[in-house]
């Protein structure tokens, strides 16, 4: 399958202790939704399914015991590697919901159709998402833009079309 039929949920970060447990860190909301799906690594040009043996949330962080990793050599393979689910596997969004996946790479543009530039990336703060545009060549300063997430700045996000439009002064 396509690596486009796969996103990225979270991703190992270290080992934790000597019996092969792993530090992950999951990009899902709450984070321990990462373990409602069937999860995979990617190992050359393919995606190979994992399974989790145990996990443990701990007050600072996320560990699993993955099936057959039984040191921290062999959890050692793992780090900064990326774990993904199928896109199909996502439960279906609400109205005017959207997954950070279905908002990357779209260009945005002001109300008054001005282009503003490309999202990045996105993240997230204690009261919204925020958007991270990369400014159009053509603005003189060329820079990053964050936009919040919320009903006051994002006016539309079409369906049908990769474009986002906000309300935003394209001189800021």
């Amino acid at each position: 399958m396509p690596n486009t039929d796969y996103i990225v949920v979270g991703e190992f970060l270290n080992v934790h202790g000597i019996k092969g447990w792993l530090t992950i860190k999951s990009y899902t909301y709450p984070i321990n939704n990462i373990f409602d799906y069937d999860l995979f690594i990617e190992a050359s040009n393919s995606f190979n399914s994992i399974k989790i043996e145990q996990h443990k949330i701990l007050p600072k962080k996320v560990i699993i015991k993955l099936t057959s990793i039984e040191t921290i050599n062999e959890a050692e393979e793992y780090i900064h590697k990326k774990i993904f689910v199928l896109k199909e596997n996502l439960p279906t969004t609400e109205k005017n919901e959207f997954y950070w996946h279905q908002l990357i790479n779209r260009v945005v543009f002001n109300e008054n159709n001005q282009k503003i530039g490309k999202v990045e990336s996105i993240f997230s703060t204690k009261s919204t998402d925020i958007i991270v545009i990369k400014s159009d060549s053509s603005n003189k300063n060329n820079t990053e833009i964050l936009i919040p997430f919320v009903k006051d700045y994002i006016l539309q996000v079409p369906e049908k079309e990769d474009i986002i439009i906000v309300r935003w002064d394209n001189e800021n």
